[in-house]
């Protein structure tokens, strides 16, 4: 069975469920969040900020992979 094939209140019930359990998860960990000093630890961080800079190439070209692959060779559906 395919979300497709669900009815229209049981995928509305699940988009529901995720959206609460974002915000509770956002509830607690917001806190935790708000008090640490990012711009020190991430940014000053010699250290930190290469790992982010490979970390944002990496997901970079991660999606130009993917949108070269689904751009030229497409998956093509059985019928």
């Amino acid at each position: 069975m395919t979300e497709t094939e669900l009815p229209l209140s049981v995928q509305y019930l699940l988009i529901a469920l995720q959206l609460v359990a974002l915000a509770v998860f956002l509830y607690f960990v917001w806190p935790l969040v708000k008090k640490e000093d990012w711009k020190a630890k991430f940014i000053d961080n010699k250290t930190a900020r290469s790992i982010l800079i490979v970390f944002i190439l990496i997901m970079t070209f991660v999606w130009g992979i993917g949108a070269f692959f689904d751009t030229f060779f497409p998956v093509e559906v059985l019928r």
